[in-house]
């Protein structure tokens, strides 16, 4: 089981990762060019109405995609009653939202609209009803490479055609809206296809209980971590508006897009992964410290990069209207990385089904969040983002005794796990910022210093992950290469590419990968 489990692990990371990679790609290009078509406040007030939605979401599923993940024995009766039971609840907060719209307008009273654009997005709830249960059927029986195509292609429909011709035709924000209910659909449409002869309409009061035990403790705790991480969007809209949260929310995007991929890829595989080996504390200890040091080694650098080349990532792909988002990506940019790890050990505690202790942190985290933000936002955009990076780091630390309690970790294990990210991303960061303020007293363009710190920043990231600590970060991707077959002395470009990095990390780290202790899941 422990390589066949290794095996589909890669598999389904491979295809994640594809779907990230070409998202990403275009999210990067179709956003440069709407930024330069539409407002600030095109973006605010879309993300002002996304925000209210986002929370019912949470009471809509109940967390029956979460537990048809990890229900270890899954029948019938489980699929249809979380299929029929979704798309109703679906359907019944579409129509409830379309009621309560208007308490959109006394939320944000200075936006013109956004009781209108709640009432179009609440449809949303039906194509999560839709949605929920069949990938989480397709998540169980890791069919990623089905999942990454569906994504690639929803985007392209959504955002690269619907979105941008609209935009150009001078829709303003509600080509946002339509971007994002055509993207949706079209991944509930097809995942229901890819799910036809698993999928039912039925309810089952055995199936139901045993669902939403589970399902509504996820859900409890997700609408907390939806406060929590969308209490300074609300924020910035009430006592700031439009055009504010329009800069807050494209800084936002900025700086946890690239990252926010790789964990959304990465989690994906994770969950259904620690739910196998929800008994075996062992395995579980090793894999999850062996995660924490892959992800804090290669987020670090990439994240605190961004925070140092902030300026230049703004002008380039935003322009010059953007520049007041500047010091928010900066300061975005520092606490995105303990957000993918504290997502992480939030992971660890679903698939243990360790709830009780995760809904306590949810509800400190936003307790602690909006003391920040009563006490810093006198400092405008800046003092909101300050704010939660404080409550991200907070949230984090909260969690290190948790995970020490369930996998039975030490101070060592801890310290081994972030003592190559920490002054990887330290130096990286301080490295592009002092790239930066040098080529911009020398008179270079945005788009040039941004190339050379680009390249820099790669450079400065491979040699972190081939030869901090003997290489230990490319061993363990490399023992999870090999696991799945992808090995360097076959054909094909990642043979190729292992074999590349092979030569670079030396000989230490490639032969330590035969004898050193395996951390496989």
């Amino acid at each position: 089981m422990s390589e066949s489990l290794t095996s589909s692990t890669i598999h389904g990371l491979k295809w994640s990762y594809v779907a990230t990679i070409v998202t990403l790609a275009m999210q990067i290009g179709v956003t440069a060019v709407l930024a330069r078509l539409l407002t600030p406040s095109a973006f605010g007030l879309v993300a002002m109405a996304g925000v209210l939605l986002y929370y019912g979401q949470y009471f809509a599923m109940l967390g029956a995609g979460q537990a048809i993940i990890q229900k270890a024995d899954l029948s019938t009766h489980d699929a249809h009653t979380a299929f029929t039971s979704s798309l109703l609840m679906g359907a019944a907060f579409c129509l409830l939202f379309i009621a309560l719209a208007p308490f959109a307008g006394l939320l944000f009273p200075d936006t013109p609209g956004v009781v209108t654009v709640t009432r179009v997005m609440s449809l949303n709830f039906v194509i999560g009803g839709l949605r929920g249960t069949t990938e989480g059927l397709l998540l169980r029986r890791f069919a990623f490479r089905a999942i990454a195509l569906t994504e690639i292609g929803s985007w392209v429909v959504g955002y690269a055609l619907v979105g941008l011709v609209m935009a150009i035709s001078g829709f303003g924000a509600w080509s946002l809206v339509a971007a994002s209910l055509s993207a949706g659909a079209l991944v509930a449409a097809v995942y229901t296809l890819l799910c036809r002869h698993e999928i039912g309409l039925n309810l089952n009061w055995g199936s139901f209980k045993a669902i939403y035990s589970f399902g509504g403790r996820v859900s409890l705790i997700g609408v907390g971590q939806a406060i929590a991480g969308t209490l300074d969007t609300l924020w910035t809209g009430h006592y700031l508006g439009a055009g504010a949260t329009g800069l807050y929310t494209r800084a936002t995007n900025l700086a946890s897009v690239p990252l926010n991929y790789f964990l959304l890829s990465l989690a994906r595989v994770l969950m259904p992964g620690f739910s196998r080996l929800q008994n075996d504390r062992d395995r579980l200890r090793s894999v999850y410290v062996v995660t924490i040091t892959v992800v804090a080694a290669i987020g670090m650098p990439i994240a605190w990069g961004i925070a140092g080349a902030s300026r230049q990532v703004i002008l380039t792909l935003l322009g010059g209207q953007w520049t007041g988002a500047v010091p928010v990506l900066a300061v975005l940019a520092l606490a995105v990385p303990f957000t993918m790890l504290t997502h992480i050990s939030a992971i660890m505690c679903e698939a243990t089904a360790t709830l009780n202790v995760k809904i306590a942190i949810t509800a400190a985290r936003i307790a602690w969040f909006a003391a920040l933000l009563t006490v810093l936002s006198r400092y405008g955009i800046v003092g909101i983002a300050a704010a939660f990076a404080l409550s991200e780091l907070f949230t984090h630390v909260a969690y290190l005794p948790v995970m020490r309690r369930i996998l039975g970790l030490g101070s060592a294990d801890l310290w081994s796990a972030y003592s190559i990210g920490l002054p990887a991303g330290l130096i990286t960061g301080l490295t592009l910022f002092g790239l930066s303020a040098g080529l911009t007293r020398l008179g270079w363009p945005a788009p040039g210093i941004l190339s050379v710190q680009l390249a820099l920043g790669a450079l400065l990231l491979l040699g972190t992950v081939t030869k901090a600590r003997g290489g230990e970060v490319w061993r363990e991707i490399r023992n999870r290469l090999d696991g799945a077959g992808y090995r360097a002395g076959n054909a094909g470009l990642a043979a190729w590419i292992i074999r590349r990095v092979d030569a670079l990390s030396g000989p230490s780290a490639t032969s330590e990968r035969v004898t050193g202790r395996s951390t496989r899941p």
